[in-house]
């Protein structure tokens, strides 16, 4: 199964991050970049988990917020612990199967093509449920640039 974006699937995620519309170049120009990097990872049979940071810029000057975008790869069966990030996130899924719990809310599961924002410091669950595809993610972060980027919890 070949994970290359689509020209629908860019503009999907061009109307679901809209309240970033100064990075809509920016973000175009990543997708395409995920694009070409899911198809080589999958001819390579790379197995190991990462998350890159692709871009990195100050929203306004002074104000301590930056935007980050990530590429996620997450491998079959992979769960995180119990965590909170620190900044505002929103992801793009671009191939796999996304399960996520955010405290308060009930399990979701997120597919290739869907988006979904995740507010700072709310305690969550996530995973790849599956056992056989890999999960791959364009990651969004708004914040604090110098807080961690994850963040256990107890």
């Amino acid at each position: 199964m070949t994970a290359a974006i689509t020209r629908d699937m860019i503009n999907g995620i061009m109307m679901k991050v809209s309240s970033l519309p100064l990075y809509s170049l920016i973000i175009a120009g990543v997708l395409t970049l995920l694009s070409v990097t899911a198809v080589s990872g999958e001819q390579t049979g790379s197995k190991t988990q990462y998350n890159n940071i692709l871009y990195q810029s100050t929203l306004e000057p002074g104000d301590g917020s930056d935007v980050l975008i990530r590429e996620a790869y997450f491998p079959p069966g992979w769960k995180a612990p119990r965590h909170y990030h620190n900044a505002n996130l929103f992801i793009y899924v671009i191939a796999g199967e996304f399960e996520v719990e955010l405290e308060g809310s009930e399990k979701k599961v997120y597919t290739a093509g869907d988006a979904l924002q995740m507010k700072a410091h709310t305690p969550m669950d996530a995973k790849n449920p599956s056992g056989t595809e890999p999960l791959k993610l364009a990651v969004f972060q708004v914040g604090a640039p110098a807080a961690p980027f994850v963040v256990p919890v107890e």
